[in-house]
C-alpha cells in the first residue's frame, strides 16, 4: 500500500501539464485521450474526458501500466 502511495506521489510530481484531446476518426468514432507531458516523456492516456483531474489521471496511468 505504501508503494502505491509513493508511486502516485512521484507520478503527480513528474507531471508537468496535460491536455485533453478528442476528435472523430475516419470511421466516425469519437476518440478521447489525455496527452500528459512529464519530466522525461510524453504519454497518451486513453480515457473519458467527461471528468479529468490529476487524481483520476494518475490512477488511469497506473491502471494501464504507462508509468515505469
Amino acid at each position: 500500500m505504501d508503494n502505491l502511495k509513493a508511486l502516485k506521489k512521484q507520478l503527480k510530481e513528474d507531471i508537468i501539464t496535460y491536455d485533453c484531446i478528442d476528435y472523430i476518426d475516419e470511421d466516425g468514432k469519437l476518440v478521447e485521450y489525455v496527452e500528459v507531458t512529464m519530466v522525461d516523456k510524453i504519454i497518451d492516456v486513453p480515457m473519458s474526458l467527461k471528468e479529468v483531474n490529476i487524481g483520476l489521471l494518475v490512477n488511469r496511468i497506473i491502471e494501464l501500466g504507462l508509468y515505469k
